[in-house]
C-alpha cells in the first residue's frame, strides 16, 4: 500500500518549487536568472548547456547568492553574446560576432542601442570587474529584443504569404 504500483507512474511525478509570497519574492534576482538562463540556451542550445552553466548562481556558506565564476568569465569576455548573436543572426547571413563591439554594432545596425537612462553602455562597461549587473542585464535585454525582432522579420516573410497560406487573412 502507498508504494508506486507501475514504473510508468513514478516518472510522471516531479517537486513543484516552493512559491514564494509576494511580500518576499526577489524580482531582479528572478530577472537576472530567467534573462541569463535564456542566454545560455540561446548559445549552447537547451540540450546542450554544460553543467555549470545550468543554474547561474551557487549559494556560500553565509546564505548569500553568488553569480558562478564560470558564468561570469564568459559573460566578462563576451562569448554567451557572440555565440547566441551569432546564431540569432544567422539566417541574415550576418558574419560571427567576435567580441562585445561586434555586438553592440550589431544591435545598433538594427536600432537597438544599449543605455542605462541618458547613457550608452559601451565595452568598457561590459568588460568591467566586479561584473556590472545593471549594465549585463540592459545588454541581455537588448539581444533578447533582437532575438524578437528576428523572429517578427521571420514570421512576414515566411508566414502570411497569400500563395502559400490559404488561412492568411485569420
Amino acid at each position: 500500500m502507498g508504494e508506486v504500483q507501475d514504473v510508468r507512474d513514478a516518472k510522471r511525478s516531479f517537486v513543484a518549487p516552493a512559491i514564494k509570497s509576494f511580500e518576499h519574492y526577489d524580482f531582479s534576482r528572478a530577472k537576472i536568472c530567467c534573462s541569463l538562463r535564456w542566454l545560455v540556451s540561446k548559445a549552447y542550445g537547451t540540450d546542450s548547456i554544460p553543467a555549470e552553466l545550468k543554474d547561474p548562481f551557487y549559494t556560500d556558506q553565509y546564505e548569500q547568492e553568488h553569480l558562478k565564476p564560470p558564468l561570469a568569465s564568459l559573460l566578462l569576455s563576451a562569448d554567451l553574446y557572440c555565440r547566441a548573436g551569432s546564431l540569432i543572426l544567422k539566417s541574415d547571413g550576418a558574419k560571427p560576432l567576435l567580441g562585445h563591439d561586434a555586438v553592440i554594432q550589431a544591435l545598433a545596425q538594427r536600432g537597438l542601442y544599449i543605455t542605462d537612462q541618458e547613457r550608452l553602455v559601451t565595452e568598457r562597461d561590459l568588460r568591467k570587474r566586479p561584473l556590472q549587473m545593471d549594465d549585463t542585464s540592459f545588454f541581455l535585454l537588448k539581444v533578447f529584443q533582437l532575438k524578437c525582432v528576428a523572429l517578427a522579420i521571420s514570421g512576414v516573410h515566411t508566414r502570411y504569404k497569400p500563395s502559400t497560406d490559404p488561412d492568411w487573412m485569420v
